[in-house]
C-alpha cells in the first residue's frame, strides 16, 4: 500500500512540476507576444502621428497655395488700375499746370484752380499711387514667396537652384528673423539640381525655426551654400549661436517624437520629418556636425544633396 501510495504520488508530483514548467513557459510567451504587440503598438502610433503630421504641412501648403492664388487675381487688377491712376493723375496735372498758364482764364476759374488744396492735391495723387504700388508690389512678392513655398507635392520634381528656397524660406520667415537673430549668408554659386522645391524649403524652415527658439537672445544665425570638393554634392550648412545639442543626446535628435521642449510646446516630429525629406525623398544626407565645425557658437546641420543622381520618388 506504501508503495502504490508513493509511485501514485510520485506521478503527481511530476505532472505537477511538469504543469508547472509548462505554465511558466506559455507565461513566457505571453509576456514575449504583449511586450511585442506593444512594441508594434509604438511603431504604429509613431507613425500614424508622422503620417498626420506630413499630411498637416501638405494641407497648410495646399491652403496657402490657394489662398495665394485667390490674393493673386484682385491684387493683380489693383495694381493694373493703380497704374493707370498714375496715368490719370499726371494727365490732370497737365491740365492743370495749362489752365492756370492761360492768359484769358478768368478770374473764378483761376481762383479755384489755384486754390492751394487742390494744388497739394494733385500733387500728392502721384506719390500716394506710387506707395500703394510699392506696397502691392511687395504683397505680390510675398505670394510668389508663399506659392514657392507651399509647394509640397511629392511628385513635383524639377530642375532648381538650392539658393532659391533658402531665399524664399528667408523671405517668408523674415519677420520672425528679423527681431530674433542677425542674418549671415554665405551662397556660393551652385548648379541646378533635380529636387521638390517646396519640401526642401519647409525642410530649411524647420531648422532656421529650430534655430531660433534655441537662442535664448538675439545671436547669429549662419546659412552656407557650397559644392563639395569631390563634385558630388551640394552643401548647405545652417549654424546658430545657441546652447548647441548635447552630446548625451545628439543621437536621438532626428527619433520621432524626441523633444527637449515642455509638454505642448513640441511634438518631436520636426527634425524628424526634415530627415525622412532628405534621406527618403531626395536621396540625400542631415547630420549634426560636431561642436566647433559650424561658424556658430550652438548647433551646426549639414544638409548634403547630390548633385547627379535623381531623388527617389515614393
Amino acid at each position: 500500500m506504501d508503495e502504490a501510495y508513493r509511485d501514485a504520488y510520485q506521478r503527481e508530483r511530476k505532472a505537477r512540476l511538469r504543469a508547472e514548467e509548462l505554465l511558466e513557459k506559455l507565461a513566457s510567451e505571453i509576456y514575449s507576444k504583449n511586450r511585442e504587440l506593444a512594441d508594434a503598438n509604438e511603431t504604429l502610433r509613431k507613425n500614424q502621428a508622422t503620417l498626420v503630421q506630413n499630411e498637416k504641412m501638405a494641407s497648410v501648403g495646399f491652403l496657402a497655395s490657394g489662398i495665394a492664388h485667390e490674393i493673386n487675381n484682385p491684387l493683380g487688377f489693383s495694381l493694373s488700375n493703380l497704374y493707370v491712376l498714375l496715368e490719370y493723375a499726371a494727365d490732370l496735372i497737365r491740365i492743370n499746370s495749362a489752365l492756370r498758364a492761360e492768359p484769358g482764364l478768368n478770374e473764378a476759374c483761376r481762383k479755384i484752380l489755384d486754390d492751394p488744396q487742390l494744388v497739394f492735391m494733385l500733387e500728392d495723387i502721384p506719390a500716394l499711387t506710387r506707395e500703394s504700388i510699392a506696397g502691392l508690389e511687395s504683397v505680390k512678392q510675398i505670394v510668389s514667396y508663399l506659392r514657392g513655398f507651399a509647394r509640397t507635392d511629392k511628385d513635383e520634381t524639377a530642375l532648381h537652384n538650392i539658393n532659391d528656397s533658402i531665399q524664399t524660406t528667408l523671405n517668408v520667415l523674415r519677420n520672425e528673423l528679423r527681431y530674433k537673430c542677425q542674418l549671415h549668408t554665405t551662397l556660393a554659386d551652385l548648379p541646378l539640381i533635380p529636387l521638390n522645391a517646396g519640401r526642401l524649403s519647409q525642410v530649411f524652415a524647420n531648422l532656421v525655426i529650430n534655430a531660433l527658439q534655441a537662442m535664448p537672445e538675439p545671436g547669429g544665425l549662419y546659412i552656407t551654400t557650397r559644392v563639395s570638393t569631390d563634385g558630388q554634392w551640394v552643401n548647405i550648412e545652417i549654424d546658430d549661436d545657441g546652447p548647441g545639442v548635447p552630446a548625451a543626446i545628439a543621437n536621438d535628435i532626428f527619433n520621432p517624437f524626441f523633444t527637449t521642449k515642455t509638454v505642448g510646446e513640441g511634438t518631436g516630429l520636426g527634425l524628424s520629418i526634415c530627415h525622412a525629406i532628405i534621406v527618403e525623398e531626395l536621396g540625400g544626407q542631415l547630420r549634426l556636425q560636431e561642436e566647433g565645425q559650424g561658424k556658430g557658437k550652438g548647433a551646426s546641420f549639414l544638409v548634403s544633396l547630390p548633385l547627379h543622381a535623381t531623388p527617389q520618388q515614393h
